[in-house]
């Protein structure tokens, strides 16, 4: 993960605003760092760069600058490519990046290419021109200011940083230097298709064509029995047999890449150890623990996996931190030993204390969240910015994960019907309507989660990685039937209606207990948030 920053101003002094930002830009990526101006057309331009490193045979400073004198800042994981690059195991993404573009290569042809999260901004010295983008699920954050005589582009941001906003994951911007407003062009991205104000000069396909395959009608399916069967029972029939095969084989290559893709040592050490280089955000529930599951495959045998829960304080009774999550997790991680009985499991139990949360939320925490401002991203933004942090007690020892990479199960409840809000839609307004609410929904994580989870879990110089997002994955779940991947209603309960594909998947490779736990939100499973708040309202904590 990496820190990055840009600005450009009218006049020779160069941006202040970063300052208010550096330290925040320093500890996503705490390895290496750098700054770059140069002076355009009137403008001075300001580029930042901080460093984790991930991928490579050691670390690529930024901002990276080609012979041509074009600028590159890049935060992401290329996992792949549709075009044929120039690759090599010694090479970052960034030098592979850099020298495609700098031999002529086009930017709309090699972000369409990319698999894989990112955020990027490019100057190209001959043209004169800014681009600007996050990948089209909006994975990495990316935030900025467009005004009149300044442009401010940043991975993080600073509540004194007066009204900066998400940059939109809806395709590239392309900005003019030579013109004489900074104003963006929009190359937008052709599942997106939103209406917006922004000079739309081209339309990029980034997935393939969504085909739905209406192999089945709801009313035709097994499911629609009175009487419910259980999963044995349902993973005996056709319909569900290949499905649950598929997702197996798309969420296995997800999480091998996102394991595999990775130093061989942890952040303590410089060369090669045997400490755990991988961490899972680990609330005990289905989607965290079939990530669990999962990555023991890769992660090799001698290495210990971090498993991160976090509780909080309950305000009615001091030093008490059992919350629902913290026992589910103790479950879970039983059948985990049962099913990997040579892998060594560091469950770490943290427990946060109402002064330390309070504190931290506003020293830190605040400025993390902004630009997002209600009493849901305060529970959630704190709960994630304790989780990753991987401060607690392993084993009754206090211990903090060494690991670089952060696994987390974001998106499962979008793309398999993971909300019980899902059951009353079905129930009033049918099948339809229920496949335009799963659509809605996740066409907004990147606007409503990913980029706010990517700014508070990175702060602690972590890769925070989304298995339930990879492009491979999304593209096979996205071209299912909604109540092929999901049933919430009778006769089937929430903990089975409910991701029921993913149920059975995590059913068939061992997880009986965990493959029938009911969704709970981690903002009520560590016990942060207050029943009595409306989650959409503006918290006054921020």
């Amino acid at each position: 993960m990496c820190g990055i920053f840009c600005s450009f101003v009218k006049g020779s002094a160069a941006c202040g605003e970063i300052n208010k930002c550096r330290a925040s830009l320093q500890k996503r990526g705490p390895d290496v760092g750098s700054t770059y101006q140069v002076n355009v057309n009137g403008y001075t331009g300001l580029f930042s760069g901080n460093i984790l490193w991930t991928q490579g045979e050691r670390p690529t400073a930024q901002p990276y600058l080609d012979r041509k004198g074009n600028v590159l800042l890049w935060n992401g994981d290329a996992y792949t490519w549709n075009l044929m690059m120039n690759t090599s195991i010694k090479d970052s993404d960034t030098k592979i990046i850099s020298d495609f573009l700098c031999n002529g290569g086009s930017m709309e042809l090699l972000m369409t290419s990319v698999h894989g999260p990112y955020s990027i901004i490019y100057y190209d010295c001959e043209q004169q021109v800014l681009w600007v983008g996050r990948d089209p699920m909006g994975r990495i954050s990316l935030l900025w200011n467009i005004g009149v005589d300044k442009l401010i582009i940043s991975s993080v941001g600073h509540k004194d940083i007066a009204d900066l906003e998400e940059v939109p994951a809806i395709g590239l911007f392309r900005f003019d230097l030579n013109a004489c407003i900074l104003e963006p062009q929009l190359y937008q991205w052709s599942h997106t298709r939103f209406d917006c104000n922004y000079n739309i000069q081209n339309e990029l396909q980034y997935f393939k064509q969504t085909r739905v395959q209406h192999v089945t009608n709801p009313e035709d399916s097994v499911l629609q029995q009175n009487d419910q069967l259980n999963m044995s029972e349902l993973l005996l029939h056709q319909e569900f047999c290949k499905n649950v095969s598929n997702l197996i084989h798309y969420l296995s290559q997800s999480v091998e890449k996102r394991t595999t893709i990775n130093p061989k040592a942890c952040k303590m050490c410089e060369f090669k150890c045997d400490h755990a280089k991988i961490a899972i955000l680990f609330s005990g529930g289905i989607d965290s623990a079939l990530l669990a599951l999962l990555a023991s495959k890769y992660v090799e045998s001698d290495e210990p996996i971090d498993l991160l829960n976090v509780s909080f304080e309950r305000p009615a009774n001091s030093e008490n931190f059992e919350c629902p999550d913290r026992q589910t997790c103790l479950n879970t991680l039983e059948e985990l030993k049962t099913l990997c009985p040579t892998r060594r499991w560091n469950l770490i139990k943290i427990d946060i204390s109402s002064s330390e949360l309070q504190q931290k939320r506003f020293d830190t925490i605040r400025h993390l969240i902004y630009p997002l401002k209600t009493v849901l991203d305060d529970s959630l933004g704190c709960s994630l910015w304790f989780a990753s942090r991987g401060l607690g007690k392993c084993n009754g020892k206090s211990y903090k994960t060494p690991a670089r990479v952060l696994l987390s199960g974001m998106g499962a409840d979008e793309l398999l019907g993971g909300y019980t809000r899902y059951r009353k839609i079905l129930q009033r307004h049918g099948w339809q309507s229920l496949n335009e609410e799963l659509n809605k929904d996740f066409s907004k994580i990147p606007s409503r989660n990913l980029g706010r989870d990517n700014r508070v879990c990175c702060d602690h110089g972590r890769q925070l990685r989304t298995p339930y997002l990879d492009e491979n994955f999304v593209e096979f779940i996205r071209g299912l039937s909604p109540w092929q991947r999901c049933w919430p209603k009778e006769p089937y309960p929430i903990n089975l209606g409910e991701k029921l594909l993913l149920r059975l998947a995590a059913f068939k490779l061992g997880l009986i207990n965990a493959a029938c736990l009911p969704k709970r939100a981690l903002q009520f499973g560590s016990r942060i948030a207050n029943k009595k708040e409306n989650g959409s309202d503006l918290s006054d904590r921020l």
